[in-house]
């Protein structure tokens, strides 16, 4: 993909100046006008108008529509103008179409509240700096300290029937620093927990900062263990690299380089590798009381809020059912120039996400469009209930513009009687569907069947209302939905997602398609019948990253059982219960092994790490 504006840029005039199709005026692009290039043939002015459209928020000019991005704001402004255009309700917030919210970013320590510093038993005092030779850690608290320092060797208190070990064993840790090393002895025996070669559940960062609490620590400082030193010299963890989660009994949390560590050891007359070396061969604590030592610091982890929006347009109903209300959702918001959302790893590039969702947002404006024109060519036959067009951002977070609009609705949710979702809908091949919540309603199933005898389209039906986007947020508060998908492709999350690749006469038949769902249930004097179960599909609430070997979370579905659970983006999942996982296939089949209400155990990789997540499956 170039990342150059020229192309894109010469499909703004056709999507935005004054262009009249089917008696409405669309606006004027603020775009340099320009030759238009090859596109797809076009051959409706319904493919026009989607095709100007998505060139528009696919175009460079938006630069990935990330959260807090000026190309954000620009979409959602393209949004709310063509929803005033159609003649939508639109002064819903404040006299607004936008919904406003924050979003929690990722964490982050300045110089000026984080430090930590030694002082030596003759007073000198060694201070530390931030991201050089320390890194506060996101899994503790906040908060100063200043106390004497203990070293705990690994931090574990392991207590089992035939097992028992205890760093913390005879040592008075009580309002102290402790000086923590990574991960768990590596015994020579086959015995105990920490034999073979996979970690235990006491050598994760969440068991060593909660067992450190426990005992009444004031501070923990985390050191490279040999193994992981000798994979990454000198590399300190980042500051969310041990967790990102604050919750519960914590301390303040710190990650200190092993030569430091080294350095304060051997003038206190230890070695650090003797000491792990002593803890391996005899499996016997080594802990001990830096007399004379302490450390002092500061931890102030910080997690900036980003504001953002979600935009809503009304159609209102007409009758008794007018305070009832049929949601069409889209998120419009995708991933920036890369990063930790992106497929390309190290690549710093426009991502565009024409189907991603821009696709998506595009369908819905065309569905409004020509629901409003239908109203107004049958006045007296216009939809008893209302419609409410809705486009969220901060998708790509985690649901987080539609999780936040159903827990703080315009209007009431108990008088929302269903929702359809368009997310990625722009690459139709071999004219396949996928449609998900078809055992959501008692009546979703048949109504899709009708609804498909024009388009005829081969439906992958999926019953479930859970799934990675934004209508399971409405189906967890008891709302039947409807998610249509056009599939994965090579180009998902990656640079390449431009809108030359986009089918959009797939678009348009899947918008015809929402259009005779949106208006029969509109119209139906009897609201959609909910069901709980659309499956018995046991599934961990994540999205798996597409083209990565293994099995890999991309994202975290809120909700789930990955969520109570403490999955975290980019976890490698690699056993489920005692079976081995390495690809989706594998995953699948493993959970079918389950049922909700059990207990589940998932051992995933989350760096160098290897950690076990406990928790029951939701019923």
């Amino acid at each position: 993909m170039s990342n150059t504006s020229n192309r894109s840029k010469s499909f703004a005039p056709l999507a935005l100046l004054s262009m009249t199709l089917g008696g409405f005026l669309w606006g004027q692009s603020s775009a340099d006008e320009n030759p238009v290039t090859k596109g797809p043939v076009l051959k409706t002015p319904a493919e026009e108008r989607i095709y100007a459209d998505i060139s528009y928020l696919a175009s460079d000019d938006l630069k990935g529509r990330a959260a807090e991005t000026p190309g954000l704001k620009l979409a959602a402004d393209f949004i709310a103008k063509r929803f005033g255009e159609l003649g939508l309700q639109t002064d819903l917030f404040d006299g607004k179409p936008f919904q406003y919210f924050e979003v929690t970013g990722e964490p982050g320590a300045s110089p000026e509240t984080n430090q930590l510093a030694l002082t030596k038993p003759d007073g000198t005092k060694l201070p530390l700096a931030l991201s050089d030779d320390f890194q506060p850690q996101a899994i503790g608290t906040n908060g100063k300290f200043d106390a004497p320092l203990v070293f705990a060797g690994y931090g574990i208190s392991a207590n089992e029937e035939n097992f028992k070990y205890d760093d913390y064993e005879g040592l008075d840790v009580q309002g102290k620093a402790v000086l923590v090393i990574r991960k768990q002895p590596k015994p020579a025996t086959d015995t105990g927990p920490f034999s073979g070669t996979q970690p235990s559940q006491y050598a994760f960062f969440t068991s060593k900062e909660s067992n450190a609490a426990k005992h009444g620590a004031a501070a923990l400082i985390l050191i490279n263990d040999a193994a992981s030193e000798k994979d990454n010299p000198g590399v300190l963890l980042p500051v969310s690299g041990a967790g990102n989660n604050p919750e519960g009994d914590k301390i303040p949390t710190f990650f200190v380089s092993r030569s430091m560590a080294e350095a304060w050891l051997k003038e206190a007359g230890k070695s650090l590798s003797e000491l792990e070396a002593a803890i391996d061969e005899k499996l016997q604590p080594q802990s001990f009381e830096m007399t004379g030592w302490s450390a002092s610091g500061q931890s102030d982890v910080t997690r900036r809020k980003i504001p953002s929006m979600n935009v809503l347009g009304l159609l209102p109903g007409q009758g008794d059912l007018a305070q009832e209300y049929v949601v069409v959702g889209a998120h419009f918001d995708h991933v920036g120039m890369g990063g930790a959302g992106s497929l390309a790893p190290g690549t710093f590039a426009i991502h565009n996400g024409a189907d991603d969702n821009a696709s998506g947002t595009v369908g819905l404006l065309e569905t409004a469009r020509r629901i409003v024109e239908m109203s107004k060519e049958a006045p007296a036959d216009k939809p008893r209930r209302s419609i409410l067009f809705m486009t969220f951002s901060a998708e790509e977070l985690g649901l987080i513009g539609s999780e936040y609009y159903v827990n703080h609705p315009r209007f009431d949710l108990a008088q929302t009687v269903a929702m359809l979702n368009l997310d990625m809908v722009g690459r139709i091949s071999e004219n396949i569907l996928t449609v998900y919540g078809t055992g959501t309603a008692k009546e979703f199933d048949d109504l899709l069947t009708r609804s498909n005898e024009k388009q005829g389209f081969d439906i992958k039906r999926q019953p479930e209302g859970v799934g990675p986007s934004d209508h399971q947020s409405f189906f967890l508060k008891g709302i039947p939905v409807y998610h249509f998908f056009s599939g994965f492709h090579p180009d998902y999350h990656r640079p390449s997602d431009d809108f030359e690749k986009i089918n959009v006469e797939g678009i348009s038949k899947i918008s015809d398609m929402v259009v005779f769902l949106t208006d029969h249930i509109a119209h139906n004097p009897v609201r959609p019948t909910f069901l709980r179960s659309g499956s018995n599909k046991v599934r961990l609430g994540v999205r798996i990253k597409q083209g990565e070997q293994g099995v890999v979370v991309e994202r975290v579905m809120p909700g789930g059982w990955a969520k109570k659970a403490g999955v975290e983006p980019n976890d490698r999942i690699l056993k489920i219960g005692d079976s081995e996982i390495s690809n989706r296939e594998e995953m699948d089949q493993a959970l079918q092994a389950y049922k909700p209400g059990d207990d589940l155990e998932v051992q995933v990789q989350r760096d160098q790490e290897m950690i076990v997540l406990k928790s029951q499956i939701g019923t």
